[in-house]
């Protein structure tokens, strides 16, 4: 999980940088995220909050952002 979180601190940065790199970064980390998540869940359905299907949403929804939305449009902001 540290790694996870180095990945998407990394394209936080690529992402202020202005970085060609940071879209597949992120898309590969918080997939990279969630089958961590889901490897190490133990199956049961109690108490899901604390095994991190959290986690899972917000990595989710990061995926959708960027790939179904292509959020955030940086080529705008290149003027």
């Amino acid at each position: 999980m540290i790694l996870a979180a180095i990945g998407l601190v990394v394209g936080g940065i690529g992402i202020f940088a202005k970085q060609a790199w940071w879209r597949p970064l992120v898309v590969s980390v918080a997939a990279f995220s969630s089958v961590l998540y889901l490897l190490f869940w133990n199956g049961g359905l109690q108490k899901l909050d604390n095994q991190g299907w959290v986690g899972i949403l917000i990595n989710l929804a990061i995926l959708a952002a960027l790939l179904v939305f292509h959020w955030p449009n940086l080529e705008l902001v290149n003027e």
